[in-house]
């Protein structure tokens, strides 16, 4: 069904003119419309599972957090898009079963904070097989991931001064653990594979 839902946007669009109609471009359109398909079908079941327990609004903070670290800074890519599902429903019913214990303790939420801001700036961005990083584009994310990751740390620091919304500092320091646990997954992935 994806599939033909991606071959139908593809040659509505080259019949369109928005990309040079070859076979190379046809397949990078391709392959970008499958992400973007799945990281929609993901959101959405990921927003239901948060919907479920009653914590859909929390479980959308985290999916935005973790998903602009990933974005600009990497970490593990599963191998299926199956099993990308799978592990971050898992991650995201980790997350709900923990919020409130993460809520409850400061030294967890300074730990986490901590372990996610030392992995990107020690390890970001890490790069994927399928998706190699030239020096120049290497450089801009590492960067970015370190702005983000400064940003959403003063972001905690907001939460706990301020006494603002009582889940904010646990779903931050979550998903600062989240990106720590994620970018050091990637790297034993690349050192085990030889990558």
């Amino acid at each position: 069904m994806v599939n033909v839902l991606i071959n139908f946007l593809v040659a509505f669009m080259a019949t369109r003119g928005a990309f040079l109609d070859t076979e190379e471009q046809r397949e990078i359109y391709s392959y970008g419309l499958e992400l973007q398909i799945y990281y929609i079908i993901h959101a959405v079941l990921l927003l239901a599972l948060g919907f479920l327990f009653g914590r859909m609004l929390e479980v959308g903070l985290f999916l935005v957090l973790f998903g602009l670290m990933q974005s600009n800074g990497g970490g593990y890519h599963a191998d299926t898009h199956g099993r990308c599902f799978a592990i971050m429903a898992c991650g995201v019913l980790v997350f709900i079963a923990l919020l409130s214990l993460y809520q409850d303790i400061f030294v967890l939420q300074l730990i986490s904070v901590l372990a996610g801001l030392a992995a990107v700036v020690c390890l970001a961005p890490v790069a994927h097989k399928n998706h190699p990083l030239n020096p120049d584009i290497s450089k801009r994310m590492g960067r970015k991931a370190k702005i983000w990751a400064v940003v959403i740390s003063l972001a905690w620091c907001l939460t706990l001064f301020l006494d603002l919304w009582e889940p904010a500092g646990g779903i931050i320091s979550f998903t600062m653990a989240s990106c720590a646990v994620s970018m050091g997954a990637a790297c034993l992935k690349k050192i085990r594979l030889g990558d």
